[in-house]
């Protein structure tokens, strides 16, 4: 996996795995009563719109520098379009632990945000 695509997919994998082993301790010691039974989901979902988003940009980056803005920007609105749906349907569907449920998308999404736009500056510096 010498391909910059390959690296960003398995950092992102193990991201993904320290985050759900660290959030599975948390979850069943500390937190025990705000656990809900979505939250591997919603590291999935955006485990995976980031990898589709960065791969996206990382193709536009090799073209030239506007399709590189565009599909940035492109890219960061289709994520929220996407977030903000399915938070609308899982707080449809039930809305119990509402607080909590916005606390952890946020968080996760801060998270993996920072984590994209770290790797794409190491991209594009090179």
């Amino acid at each position: 996996m010498s391909s910059p695509s390959g690296k960003f997919v398995l950092k992102i994998c193990v991201l993904t795995i320290i985050i759900a082993a660290f959030s599975a301790a948390l979850f069943l010691s500390f937190l025990r009563d705000y656990y809900f039974k979505i939250f591997p989901f919603i590291v999935i979902l955006i485990a995976v719109v980031t990898t589709i988003g960065h791969l996206w940009v990382i193709r536009a980056s090799n073209q030239n520098t506007l399709k590189f803005t565009t599909a940035f920007m492109g890219s960061t609105t289709l994520k929220l379009i996407i977030y903000l749906f399915f938070m609308l349907i899982c707080l449809w569907i039930d809305h119990s632990q509402t607080i909590s449920f916005v606390l952890t998308f946020i968080l996760l999404y801060i998270i993996f945000t920072v984590f994209e736009v770290i790797e794409i500056l190491r991209y594009i510096k090179k």
